[in-house]
């Protein structure tokens, strides 16, 4: 028998699943004036909305030492905050997801759904989980780490061929639009070492950096309203009681 694709394991798993559209939208404001609190001294104030938007949103660091991974983890617990029923979903074609550290970020494990498909699809399978609507927070690592093999391709130059930066832009868009639709806050993880031609069509763009262990410098490098250029510093959040639970894997591997 023929090995699924992971966009097809993905796209029957989420039939499974269901959408949670209309459960997230009568927690409050309407979508467009919605946005993600994120439980992390001092971030509100440096914000512009005092919080994530819906959308797309790229959190951009010196991998992996930046503090990326874990403020989205906090926007993860953000979004099952939510209600018992809100789910979150990882893309994660590397594979360095660590389960005990999102543990002790207080993320439930049971709602955290994590896709691991080859490297090249990453974008595509994005796409599907957003527009799924079963999700509140959809977190894609959209560069690959440092030092990690491409998947789905013999080595970085046709990684790269096989799916483009130009590639990006327009991913970027489509997640966008699913993301709005369904009410979803959309992150990218992405390498601010990592050059790139243009910058992409986000709502949100944070740059982020450590300069110390206990520190989190942010700086807010894009934003949709043009509200740019605040810089601060805020405490590193420290860890918070595990949940216990289960996690919940799709490999690409069918």
């Amino acid at each position: 028998m023929a090995r699924l694709s992971a966009a097809q394991d993905v796209e029957a798993l989420l039939a499974r699943l269901g959408s949670r559209i209309g459960f997230s939208d009568a927690l409050g404001a309407a979508p467009g004036e919605r946005r993600l609190d994120i439980p992390w001294p001092g971030l509100a104030d440096v914000l512009p909305d005092g919080g994530l938007p819906l959308g797309v949103v790229e959190l951009a660091s010196a991998r992996a030492l930046g503090g990326a991974t874990s403020l989205a983890l906090a926007a993860v617990r953000a979004g099952q905050g939510r209600g018992p029923r809100a789910w979150c979903a990882w893309i994660d074609p590397e594979g360095t997801l660590h389960a005990p550290g999102v543990l002790a970020a207080g993320v439930d494990l049971v709602r955290l759904l994590v896709v691991r498909p080859p490297r090249a699809e990453c974008g595509r399978v994005a796409v599907k989980v957003a527009a799924s609507g079963a999700f509140e927070v959809i977190v894609v690592d959209a560069d690959a780490v440092p030092g990690a093999p491409p998947s789905g391709a013999r080595s970085g130059v046709e990684r790269m061929r096989r799916n483009p930066p130009k590639d990006w832009q327009v991913l970027v868009r489509k997640l966008a639009l699913e993301a709005e639709e369904s009410g979803a806050t959309v992150v990218l993880l992405t390498d601010s070492t990592r050059p790139r031609a243009a910058p992409w069509p986000v709502a949100l763009r944070l740059e982020l950096s450590r300069p110390s262990r206990h520190e989190l410098t942010v700086h807010v490098a894009k934003e949709r309203r043009g509200r740019v250029g605040l810089v601060k510093t805020v405490p590193f959040q420290p860890a918070v009681p595990p949940a216990p639970a289960i996690v919940r894997k799709l490999s690409a591997a069918g």
